[in-house]
């Protein structure tokens, strides 16, 4: 027998039982993506979904005096260019609204690799990221995207180019801005966690400041969906703001422990 608190070993499997389960986590994470797909496919095809990526830029035309006909017509260049954005968008909304059922797939498979006590803040982190990943999308839609493309179509403008964005690029740029802010929020999760784990601490975060002030430049250049600088700047200024919150949350966590 045990004795009483001693987490309880678990029988090492061989390395083909380690295998066969990640298979099946494989198959069950796919096969999640593929009913999310299913129920995306319809809200694409019927225009809820591209309605919804649109209207940021249908309300940068007005603000400009222009018809909004333009963003809900936005052209594409290939004959199969309609049938390549509803794949696109479809598959891309099938990944966020499957992308919790993914995670908990993924830590279910890790469970067994974690202590007793990691496994306590199995249910946190997991809650934790996914709230994460769908505020970063939020924070992007509501603030950042309708900025950015009000400031390049009116850049556009100040230079006497014309705006015939087509619809494969517009989505792409949209989707990837999206997606991109939903991963980069997920930073200070990864941070409190290494913090909790006894990696990092408020003195490290504090004192290696101008290095992650750097690094988050150089995370935003990579994330962002073009190279421009002003997409860049954008993405990295909620990342700085969201390392200070990370310091003073370090030092709050360091001094609840004390």
């Amino acid at each position: 027998m045990s004795a009483p608190g001693q987490a309880e070993r678990l029988e090492e499997k061989p390395f083909l039982e380690h295998l066969e389960d990640l298979r099946r986590t494989i198959i069950k994470a796919l096969c999640a993506f593929g009913c999310a797909f299913l129920v995306s496919i319809p809200l694409t095809l019927r225009g809820y979904t591209l309605d919804l990526l649109k209207r940021p830029l249908m309300r940068a035309i007005c603000r400009e005096g222009g018809n909004p006909v333009q963003a809900a017509l936005l052209p594409t260049l290939s004959p199969a260019g309609g049938i390549a954005v509803a794949m696109k968008v479809s598959a891309e909304t099938a990944l966020v609204i499957s992308l919790p059922v993914i995670l908990y797939l993924i830590g279910v498979f890790i469970l067994p690799a974690l202590t007793q006590k990691e496994r306590r803040y199995f249910g946190p982190v997991l809650g934790g990221g996914t709230l994460m990943f769908y505020g970063g999308m939020a924070f992007c839609y509501f603030t950042t995207l309708p900025w950015t493309i009000q400031f390049f179509w009116s850049f556009n403008r100040l230079m006497g180019i014309g705006n015939l964005w087509t619809i494969n690029e517009y989505v792409t740029f949209v989707s990837r801005m999206l997606i991109a802010f939903g991963l980069v929020f997920e930073f200070p999760l990864v941070v409190l966690s290494l913090v909790r784990a006894g990696v990092l601490g408020y003195r490290v975060l504090s004192e290696k400041r101008r290095y992650a002030i750097v690094f988050i430049f150089v995370l935003a250049a990579v994330m962002t969906p073009g190279p421009d600088v002003v997409s860049q700047i954008v993405m990295a200024l909620p990342l700085l703001l969201l390392y200070e919150i990370c310091v003073w949350g370090a030092r709050l966590m360091e001094r609840c422990e004390a």
